[in-house]
This record gives structure tokens, C-alpha cells and sequence, in this order.
């Protein structure tokens, strides 16, 4: 008899979990597909603004490095070129002892 009593305990624990279960699966359950999009997009659409905003001043950035690199490369092709059109010196401590 004490087996009896334990499997009826077993039984209405089993009904109860699947009872709370099912209850909680539907309460708890997402909402179909049409509205987690719609949802999603709502709560995301700030996110996209904010992303293309930092995507342009990212181009911007990018594109004001090339010119300054641009700038200083053509600095430093003038500096070369003016070396290389010098003429040589004529400091003694450069021409070779005889």
C-alpha cells in the first residue's frame, strides 16, 4: 500500500509539471513571425540611423587621412627632388684625401 500511495504522488506531480508547463509555454511562447519583425525593426530602426551616421563620418575620416597623406607624400617627393637637383658640395671634408 505505501508503493500505491507513492506512485498516485508521482502521478499528480507528473499532471501538475505538465499542467505549469503547457501554461507557461503559452504565456511565454514568441509571437509569430509578421510580429517579431515588425518588432525587431522598431527597436533596431535607432541602431541603423545611428550605424549609417558613423558610417559617413567614418568615409569622411578616411577620405580627409588620404589627402593629408597625399599632401605630406607630395612634400616629401619635393624635398627629394630638390635633393637630387643640387648640386654636390664642395666641403673638403667630403673629397677624398690623396
Amino acid at each position: 500500500m505505501a508503493g500505491d500511495k507513492r506512485g498516485q504522488s508521482f502521478g499528480t506531480g507528473l499532471l501538475l509539471g505538465a499542467t505549469i508547463g503547457a501554461l507557461a509555454g503559452l504565456f511565454l511562447a514568441p509571437r509569430p513571425g509578421e510580429e517579431t519583425r515588425a518588432q525587431m525593426k522598431e527597436r533596431t530602426a535607432g541602431l541603423r540611423e545611428k550605424a549609417e551616421e558613423l558610417a559617413v563620418e567614418a568615409r569622411e575620416r578616411v577620405r580627409e587621412a588620404i589627402e593629408e597623406g597625399k599632401a605630406v607624400a607630395s612634400k616629401i617627393r619635393i624635398g627629394h627632388d630638390e635633393v637630387v637637383t643640387e648640386e654636390p658640395s664642395t666641403d673638403s671634408r667630403e673629397q677624398p684625401v690623396a
